[in-house]
């Protein structure tokens, strides 16, 4: 049984990592660097909670703890953000699902999160995203009325909940 496990899962993978494979807005490619896929393009966060980045993502997630105190009394403006990030970068693995979790506590939708990943060269494959001058992923964008208001860049000076406090209500 362990033997058929293995070799269904051997398959699968080098099915799913030896060709480029297209879904909605995102390709699933393999990292030139490491051979690892990775995602580029704009995305969901059902991207992230499949095979192989469920693994991380998910465990990350999980695993962090919000600072609720960092928000307690706080009105913060309505706001969106953009995140653009790398599922082959380290800092990305980390902190994306760690802003997520973040974002589902202040029950911000789906709708005002946009999510891009990037490949090495920083680009998000058919998505043009030159204007958000990315240098390191990943970056979270805050916007309040369609206005940049500041961004974590790879990681936070503080932490990402009080980083988030100041961007917002401009301390």
């Amino acid at each position: 049984m362990r033997v058929k496990f293995f070799v269904l899962t051997f398959l699968v993978s080098f099915l799913f990592v030896g060709c480029k494979h297209t879904t909605g807005d995102y390709q699933v490619t393999k990292d030139p660097k490491k051979g690892d896929p990775m995602l580029v393009g704009k995305i969901d966060r059902s991207a992230l909670l499949k095979y192989p980045f469920d693994k991380w993502f998910k465990q990350e997630y999980e695993s962090y703890v919000v600072d609720t105190d960092a928000f307690a009394g706080v009105n913060l403006p309505d706001f969106t953000i953009t995140i653009v990030f790398a599922t082959w970068c380290p800092d990305s693995r980390m902190e994306v699902p760690r802003m997520l979790k973040i974002l589902d506590y202040l029950f911000v939708p789906d709708k005002d999160i946009t999510l891009y990943c990037v490949d090495r060269d920083k680009k998000a494959g058919k998505f043009d995203i030159s204007n958000l001058n990315i240098e390191r992923v990943p970056t979270f964008i805050f916007y309040v009325n369609g206005k940049e208001k500041g961004r974590i860049i790879e990681h936070p000076q503080q932490s990402l909940e009080k980083d988030m406090h100041s961007i917002l209500l401009g301390q």
